[in-house]
């Protein structure tokens, strides 16, 4: 585990406020390590679970955002009916969506 939770939160948060996600940050915000048995194969990722959409769905919903734990980079977002993939810019050290599904 080359990330650490504190460090994959972090990451998570900055990737949900670049790309203007609007979460509530009155939630607790929580964080699955994935060692590439579950979700990705042979890949190990950290899920970082944001809640949000109590104001359009009467109460929150899981958003999950994907870190690949080797890069420490948030790869996408996976939302109620949506997917937005994530790309990062080096330079401005900021992330963007490259794609919404």
């Amino acid at each position: 585990m080359k990330t650490n939770k504190e460090q994959a939160i972090i990451i998570g948060k900055k990737a949900m406020q670049d790309i203007d996600f609007s979460y509530d940050k009155s939630a607790e915000v929580t964080a699955n390590y994935d060692d590439g048995k579950i979700l990705y194969q042979g890949i190990n990722v950290w899920l970082i679970g944001f809640d949000y959409g109590s104001e359009d769905y009467g109460e929150n919903v899981f958003a999950g955002v994907v870190i690949l734990d080797d890069e420490g980079k948030a790869t996408n977002v996976n939302y109620r009916n949506g997917f937005i993939k994530l790309g990062y810019d080096e330079e401005q050290d900021k992330y963007f969506i490259a794609e919404k599904r």
